[in-house]
């Protein structure tokens, strides 16, 4: 009886040590499939569902995108160099005595006038991206500039000397070749100007060196413009992160279609300060496919200066919106010339597209076909008119070519000088000798000879030398004409002159709109 009770008591406590393990492991079970069914519940949650859209949506683009874009290397050149100055320590013997090194004399005596070295120029690197399965890649001109060799490395890892460069420096586009056995993952480029402000964009490239990196952002701006650049095109401004190394990298729609080159950044650190600008990828597809056509890309021209508009210029013009570009300067027998075409004109559409200013006019125009008639609309003496003009190529040094001059006759030989009071300023009748002195190619008009200082005039910047050659609709090659179309803009309360100066072997024509002062 005694071992029956024990083995009752055995079987009893086995028996509540199983039921334990096994609620325990139902628990387990329990507690992870309690866990999925929240994920479940929370991704298919209205208030979470899209987010994993998105964040699906980023994934999906940078499976599609990464094994397309590749890494840049470069080697830079070897020049020779004479050297026109000494060391900063120059042959001081003490110092000499303090580095009593062989090598430290060695390189003193290497940095004396008239020594010819040769140096290798720094390499860099960056980021590009295959548009070709056959291996064409896309990237900066600045990313390989003056590069002895260039090395890619694809996304698997290997490595491939370019064969072939084409570049276009006024673009910042280049097209390089390599030459594998297979068919290599490419991009497609889309289209950048259904891109609207607000849409996600992702960037893609090796920023600091770090291969294959995204960042995301959206699409901050369009048509933005580099004020202190050389290149002359618009950019579509972002957010996502971009980096020195970045430079040629693509950037990406939601589509998973390149809509731009990563090529700048604006900054006061050096580094990321949140505004980013990528080529458009409409611009650098054109720039692309003349270089792999011919090697070089040729550009339409029309044979103006001009100059974009401000809501005080606006103003002037009787434009209720600033928008278009002003023609301060027509080329001798150019295009323009041809057409008609007259200092004072705003430039409002070009082949059916609305100009918004300088660089939109600018990409517009060198994007058009050579040879053709286009239609350009324009606002002349506040009445809108079409002028039919066929485009040329753009000439490779504009900086010796001449406006047409705007009045028909030089000004007068007398000195005879005025004071307009109520803008603050004294003029004088330009001579052949006065234009000669001030570098510029014509002596119509007058030359301001002083400013009033806090004047109208020193408010919108105008200075002594600057040469009058149009106020308001009139051409003006004297003081008598400066004075009768003044007579005009005191009943607007307003004057607006088109002024120009001497800058080096040409000259710069600018429109500036004048609030006169109450005359005594």
């Amino acid at each position: 009886m005694k071992h029956l009770k024990w083995s009752v008591l055995i079987v009893t406590a086995v028996t509540v040590l199983a039921v334990g393990i096994t609620h325990q492991l139902i628990g387990t079970d329990n507690a992870v499939a309690q866990t999925q069914l929240q994920r479940a519940e929370t991704q298919s949650s209205p208030r979470f569902a899209k987010a994993y859209e998105l964040s699906d949506a980023f994934r999906q683009v940078s499976k599609h995108t990464l094994p397309a874009v590749v890494s840049i290397k470069t080697t830079g050149k070897v020049v020779r160099q004479t050297s026109n100055r000494r060391s900063p320590f120059g042959n001081d013997p003490l110092l000499r005595q303090f580095f009593n090194d062989p090598r430290f004399k060695e390189f003193m005596d290497q940095q004396e006038d008239g020594d010819e070295r040769e140096y290798r120029m720094p390499g860099g690197q960056g980021s590009g991206f295959i548009i070709d399965s056959s291996g064409i890649i896309l990237t900066n001109n600045h990313v390989v500039d003056d590069a002895e060799e260039i090395v890619i490395e694809l996304a698997d890892g290997r490595e491939f000397k370019v064969v072939d460069v084409k570049t276009d420096a006024r673009s910042d586009v280049a097209v390089l070749r390599i030459e594998a056995k297979e068919k290599l993952p490419s991009l497609v480029l889309g289209d950048d100007e259904a891109m609207e402000i607000g849409d996600w964009v992702l960037a893609f490239g090796s920023p600091f060196g770090l291969s294959r990196s995204v960042t995301q952002g959206i699409i901050s701006a369009k048509g933005r413009g580099l004020t202190r650049s050389r290149l002359p095109q618009e950019f579509l401004q972002t957010d996502a992160a971009i980096n020195p190394g970045n430079s040629g990298g693509p950037l990406v729609n939601l589509k998973g279609e390149v809509i731009g080159i990563n090529t700048a950044i604006s900054t006061r650190s050096g580094g990321y300060d949140g505004v980013s600008l990528a080529i458009p990828a409409s611009h650098a597809n054109w720039v692309a496919n003349q270089l792999r056509d011919s090697g070089e890309v040729r550009r339409a021209y029309v044979g103006i200066s001009m100059q974009e508009l401000d809501a005080d210029l606006a103003t002037a013009f009787n434009l209720k919106i600033p928008r278009g570009v002003v023609v301060t300067g027509v080329v001798k027998e150019s295009p323009a010339a041809k057409a008609g075409f007259r200092e004072g004109d705003v430039i409002l559409e070009v082949d059916g597209r609305r100009i918004s200013n300088d660089r939109n006019m600018l990409g517009v125009v060198e994007r058009l076909t050579i040879g053709q008639k286009y239609e350009i609309k324009i606002l002349r003496d506040g009445r809108e008119q079409r002028l039919n003009i066929t485009v040329a190529e753009r000439p490779d040094d504009l900086s010796s070519l001449e406006n047409n001059d705007s009045g028909s006759s030089p000004g007068s030989n007398d000195e005879q000088s005025a004071e307009i009071s109520d803008v603050g300023i004294s003029i004088q009748n330009l001579t052949r000798d006065l234009a000669s002195q001030l570098g510029l190619p014509s002596s119509n008009g007058v030359v301001i000879t002083s400013v009033e200082r806090n004047s109208p005039a020193d408010d919108v910047g105008l200075e002594a030398g600057m040469v009058i050659s149009r106020v308001g609709n009139h051409n003006v090659k004297s003081i008598a004409d400066v004075e009768v179309a003044m007579r005009i803009a005191r009943k607007a309360g307003r004057a607006l002159y088109l002024v120009k100066l001497s800058r080096g072997n040409s000259s710069v024509a600018r429109f500036v709109s004048v609030q006169l002062a109450e005359r005594d």
